[in-house]
């Protein structure tokens, strides 16, 4: 008879849900339980309904979407066959990863736990709502979740030896060890733990290597700085050149996922704050798995044979805000009794209020925490990084150019901001970017983005103030090569002279409008909202028919095909005002429904 084991599915773009499950897996370990854990689409369907425990993380993207590692199970979820006991031996819950930002908060999760209880599986927890825009974030939600869940495993009896609280004193089996280091470090706490369960050759997970090979090494041609010296932001244009051997085409409204790098000072940071010398950082060493259901760091990143030096750069997320997962594997590793006590302060329910004033609200860096435990980030060994930091994760944006199979440009503002920190906060991505120089080479594939343009036949309505204008600059691009185009543009910056992106391409492209608010040119302030009231007239006429057609068929499935609007930029008061003027033109019932049936789209972040 087989072991008992609880199954971990992820669902994830960004990294965040990986990272959670693994915390996960960790703190399974640490109860005396064993976890696996599967990216969703590695996953063999056909086993689930023989699971024990299935715990599913799942995070949002888009306009409520699945993330794409976890659409080919989805689609295999929804098949009609599936009877309503079809998941009737399975206990399972869901945590939903989101942010109450935007729109569709957190709709994959609460998409996938409805057809949980309609295949019949036994909920063991309501699903829990993570937002990001919590004071400590995910965790929120995440820390009661998790504490119910693993009482109720502990209940169901499937492991002998499970207990109610984290064993301090249980050797953690670590994802990864170095091939190597043998003579240099003691690795025993790296080798693969004789309670772990061996698999039969067909419970190997399906690893699909395609997303990994999507990722190519673009040239930068070239980085310009598009507002002036005076102004507070430093926002580039960069354009990268797509090599002629390899095949990377784009449309309106797609987006690169960029993979950065950490920058300098933070990898400099760390390393002192670690202590290892430059014959350990720089020695080529193999990275190998202990856990046989992860996968390994792609190579395309760091190579068959790495250095720790190249993982510090490449891989370990430096810049991130330390997480509590963070404090808690540190404590678990530390040899030093002051520090590993402030550690689990950090780490503990009780020390919520520290945690956030040392970490969230100073907005101090994973870097920097390291080295304000110099006793216990001395005392580690290079294998336990790899579960206490997380992993560097691609960032998207929107594609400003129109499509082409040569080139793809971004428009991307610098994030840096002063906290009572000694040194300034900087983005890492942005930052990362800033950075580049004419000849340097980034990681990079493209994504389908959230909107959904129309053909050029149609007219559309574009709102895009401060970098959301980047995939309007795209479609208009691309449509004004059609002579029968039509669209509106409102765009808003501070200054018509230091912010007004691409102000002297506008007048060259035909089919398009621009009507542009500078908030700061005038003692008033004027914003997208306030032109968008002014045009009150030309909006309802381009409106009109689609209104017309949405009354008629309001209860009917019918997607509207006439004067889309697409709306981008912060998702702070923006998109809010900009909802509430169409209202004001259409009226709230139409706004309603044209956001459902995708009339109205949006693409915002915070």
């Amino acid at each position: 008879m087989s072991r008992k084991s609880t199954l971990i599915l992820y669902g994830s773009e960004t990294g965040t849900a990986q990272d959670v499950a693994e915390s996960l897996r960790r703190e399974a370990q640490m109860r005396h339980a064993s976890a696996k854990v599967f990216e969703m689409d590695d996953y063999d369907f056909d086993k689930l309904p023989k699971e024990d425990v299935v715990l599913f993380v799942v995070s949002t993207t888009g306009q409520g979407e699945m993330p794409p590692n976890m659409r080919r199970l989805w689609k295999l979820f929804l098949r009609k066959s599936l009877g309503p006991l079809f998941l009737k031996k399975i206990h399972t819950s869901v945590l939903a990863l989101g942010d109450s930002s935007y729109q569709k908060y957190n709709f994959a999760g609460k998409k996938l736990y409805r057809r949980l209880q309609q295949l019949g599986a036994n909920i063991i927890t309501p699903i829990a709502l993570a937002d990001d825009r919590h004071e400590i974030g995910i965790d929120g939600a995440l820390i009661p979740w998790k504490t119910e869940v693993f009482q109720k495993i502990k209940e169901l009896e499937y492991y002998r030896n499970m207990t109610n609280d984290i064993d301090p004193n249980k050797k953690i089996t670590t994802k990864y060890r170095f091939l190597g280091f043998e003579d240099d470090f003691e690795n025993s706490d790296a080798e693969m733990s004789s309670e772990e369960e061996e698999l039969d050759d067909d419970e190997m997970p399906i690893v699909d290597k395609t997303e990994e090979q999507e990722y190519r090494a673009l040239k930068v041609i070239s980085n310009q700085r598009v507002t002036t010296e005076d102004h507070f932001q430093d926002t580039r244009l960069v354009n990268f050149e797509i090599p002629s051997d390899i095949s990377m085409s784009y449309n309106p409204g797609d987006v690169l996922m960029v993979r950065p790098y950490n920058l300098d000072e933070s990898v400099q940071i760390a390393i002192e704050a670690l202590g290892f010398p430059p014959e350990i950082l720089d020695k080529p060493v193999k990275v190998v798995k202990n856990d046989k259901y992860c996968k390994l760091p792609p190579y395309y990143l760091i190579g068959e044979k790495t250095t720790l030096r190249t993982l510090f750069i490449r891989y370990f997320d430096l810049q991130q805000i330390p997480k509590r997962s963070f404090f808690e594997m540190l404590a678990h590793y530390s040899n030093d009794e002051t520090e590993k006590e402030k550690l689990k302060e950090y780490a503990s329910p009780e020390g919520l209020d520290d945690l956030l004033d040392y970490a969230n609200r100073r907005r101090r860096t994973t870097a920097e925490a390291l080295r304000d435990f110099p006793a216990t980030s001395k005392h580690l060994k290079p294998h336990h990084l790899f579960e206490i930091l997380t992993t560097i994760r691609p960032r998207a944006f929107s594609i400003a150019s129109a499509p082409s199979t040569t080139s793809v440009e971004l428009l991307v503002a610098k994030v840096e901001y002063k906290t009572v920190m000694a040194d300034m906060r900087r983005g890492l991505c942005s930052t990362f970017i800033s950075r580049l120089k004419e000849g340097d080479e980034v990681f990079c594939r493209v994504r389908p983005g959230t909107f959904k343009f129309p053909g050029p036949e149609i007219p559309i309505i574009c709102v895009g103030p401060g970098t959301g204008v980047a995939p309007f600059r795209s479609v208009f691009g691309h449509r004004s090569r059609n002579p029968e185009s039509r669209g509106i543009l409102f765009f808003g910056c501070r200054k018509e002279h230091s912010d007004f992106y691409f102000r002297n391409e506008w007048p060259e492209m035909s089919g398009v409008k621009v009507v542009t608010a500078f908030s700061q040119d005038q003692e008033a302030k004027i914003y997208v909202q306030h032109k968008m009231i002014a045009y009150r007239d030309q909006l309802q006429k381009m409106l009109w028919n689609s209104k017309k057609r949405l009354l008629e068929k309001l209860f009917q499935q019918f997607l509207l095909s006439e004067s889309p609007i697409f709306i981008a930029g912060s998702s702070g008061d923006m998109p809010k005002a900009v909802t509430s003027v169409l209202e004001m033109i259409c009226g709230e019932e139409w706004v309603r429904e044209a956001e459902k049936s995708g009339q109205i789209q949006f693409e915002t972040w915070s």
